[in-house]
């Protein structure tokens, strides 16, 4: 293993952007961590503008936070270009000597186009003694993670029957929720997700109908 570690010494890295993505190749991470008792690392790029994904960043962090907790791993998040990413894998790789890493498909498609060569041959060339994971884009994705526009802030004021009205503005500083909305892509109303934080540090996810939110059970829970 790498620089002479103990060979039974599992350290695996998980290397996501932001994204329902991510969490699917953390959980992938954490399962199999767990499978090999392994140590489990997260690698986060922060490859995208602020003032462009701001709220994106403000809901996603907070939740591979979580997962992080969950499966007892180690969060590191590097600001750097798309370009640069490989360099910053295999940097992380070395320094946190790691056995095993995990890249979803779809990011490394786009990596190989940045670069024009081979992504997986490039990891294999200088990461010699780790084994290389790259997960299927079916398997890390599902259709509707990708059909989000960027999220907004948004509130949530409470009805008299126990739902929830979505609105953009806040004048009178009364909305019980303040957090993030993703409208779907594919719809006139306001049908999509909002993203809040409970409990001073849990980030929820609920369902929003034409601007109505029956439920605060989180989305994860449900499925």
């Amino acid at each position: 293993m790498m620089n002479g570690m103990n060979p039974a010494e599992e350290r695996i890295l998980v290397c996501v952007d932001y994204g329902h993505t991510g969490r699917k190749l953390i959980r992938r991470g954490g399962y199999l961590a767990r499978k090999l008792n392994a140590e489990l690392i997260i690698l986060v790029f922060d490859s995208l503008p602020d003032e462009e994904y701001e709220y994106h960043k403000e809901v996603d962090i907070p939740i591979f936070k979580q997962l992080a907790k969950k499966y007892g791993a180690k969060v590191i998040i590097k600001k750097a270009k798309a370009i640069d990413i490989t360099n910053v894998v295999i940097d992380t790789a070395r320094k946190e000597e790691v056995t095993q890493v995990i890249i979803g498909q779809a990011a490394e498609s786009v990596w190989t186009h940045l670069l024009g060569r081979s992504i997986i041959d490039l990891l294999l060339k200088e990461l010699p003694d780790a084994d290389l994971h790259v997960v299927p884009k079916e398997r890390s994705e599902e259709e509707e993670d990708w059909e989000y526009a960027k999220g907004r802030k948004a509130y949530l004021f409470k009805r008299d029957d126990g739902t929830y009205t979505l609105k953009d503005t806040d004048p009178n500083e009364r909305a019980n929720y303040e957090g993030v909305f993703f409208r779907h892509i594919h719809t006139d109303f306001d049908n999509g997700i909002f993203a809040f934080v409970a409990n001073e540090d849990k980030t929820i996810e609920v369902r929003v109908k034409e601007g109505i939110v029956y439920s605060l059970k989180d989305i994860e829970e449900d499925t």
